[in-house]
């Protein structure tokens, strides 16, 4: 089949693209044998992309975009191959994960830490970049133990937080540890409460809250690295002293540990609970930047603030008075404030408090 180089500007959703579209640091903004939806253009427009290779093909030898946008983004996805082969992936490490512990809670040991990071990094290994590891974990809820599941995406997102901060690989590969094990506490928590389907009372919330130091003293005697059994001690700990168990400072909290507190409240606000939906991503950055600066790291946090505001680029969304349109500009000022377009028009939430962004398509 002949192919065209073509402007960007003259792109249209339903167009075959003829190789792989990157940016100038390299990055994978959309792959060789995919069609273009508005959503991707919008993308490349953000990436400063100009031109792009497409194939030329008969007119009705494609359905038009009509057709095909009846579904979701991330209804799409999950009918991929790449998310079957992503969701198997992370189902069987997170059976494996539960699998260990459970052997070694009740026959004592050490548990396989390296084996559980390979398996975490061969999952990322998998993806073309951080934005499509956060698209797959979007789509993969199915693996319902709170525990495994919890733990794994804390040492996914992680591990990509890591990435863009710059961290070494040896970081990284210790974030992914520290990630897996920093919940383990909760398997001594009675599971009534682990469990409960709704507010935990006073006495119950303290009884979680051991969770923490638990899991350091089911972690001390391991042969594990030292920051992995911080990491389960501290990951409620906050900058400004108002964490716990112990009530430490930002000095006084161990790095990676930070890195892991970020990812543990963002996943923990993003997936869906028995008594709750999901909440939207932006829910949690608009968290974040109202009230998470004294609390975090701020450099590590604005890293994440920012990279994920600009993960949803040229998504569909859905807003609070039921308007659908598409993300095709990032608002510095406030990073859950983006611009619109619908249709022809463009909705600036910046210069619209009352209006937000409530589901990503």
């Amino acid at each position: 089949m002949d192919t065209k180089r073509i402007r960007l500007s003259d792109a249209t959703a339903g167009m075959l693209v003829a190789e792989d579209v990157v940016n100038d640091v390299g990055q994978l903004i959309f792959p060789a044998e995919a069609r273009l939806t508005d959503k991707a253009i919008a993308r490349m427009q953000f990436h400063s992309i100009h031109y792009l290779r497409i194939y030329l093909e008969d007119e009705g030898e494609h359905k038009e975009e009509s057709d095909v946008d009846d579904l979701s983004y991330f209804e799409k996805l999950r009918e991929s191959e790449e998310f079957n082969d992503f969701n198997e992936q992370f189902s069987n490490v997170a059976l494996t994960f539960e699998q260990e512990m459970m052997r070694v809670l009740k026959e004592g040991g050490d548990t396989d830490s390296q084996s559980l990071s390979n398996g975490v990094k061969k999952i990322l290994s998998s993806c073309r970049s951080g934005i499509q590891v956060f698209d797959l974990l979007h789509c993969t809820r199915s693996y319902d133990e709170v525990v495994f599941a919890h733990s794994l995406n804390v040492a996914i997102i992680s591990a990509v937080l890591g990435g863009w901060l710059g961290f070494s690989m040896e970081d990284i590969d210790m974030l992914i540890q520290c990630g897996i094990y920093h919940d383990i506490g909760k398997l001594a928590v009675p599971k009534e409460i682990l469990e409960k389907p709704g507010a935990l009372t006073p006495d119950e919330y303290a009884v979680m809250r051991t969770h923490t130091t638990l899991g350091y003293g089911i972690l001390k005697d391991m042969n594990l690295d030292r920051r992995v059994k911080l990491a389960a001690m501290m990951h409620h700990e906050r900058c400004d002293g108002t964490g716990y168990p112990l009530g430490v400072k930002e000095n006084q909290i161990e790095r990676l540990t930070k890195v892991i507190a970020i990812a543990d409240v963002y996943e923990a606000m993003t997936a869906p609970r028995k008594y709750r939906k999901a909440r939207c991503p932006f829910e949690a950055i608009k968290m974040f930047e109202s009230s998470g600066l004294a609390l975090f790291d701020t450099k590590y946090l604005m890293t994440f603030i920012e990279h994920m505001a600009s993960c949803y680029m040229g998504y569909r969304v859905r807003l609070n008075d039921g308007t659908i349109g598409t993300i095709v500009y990032m608002n510095k000022q406030d990073n859950t404030k983006p611009m619109i377009q619908v249709g022809s028009q463009y909705i600036d939430l910046f210069r619209n408090p009352k209006v937000y962004i409530e589901e990503i398509l």
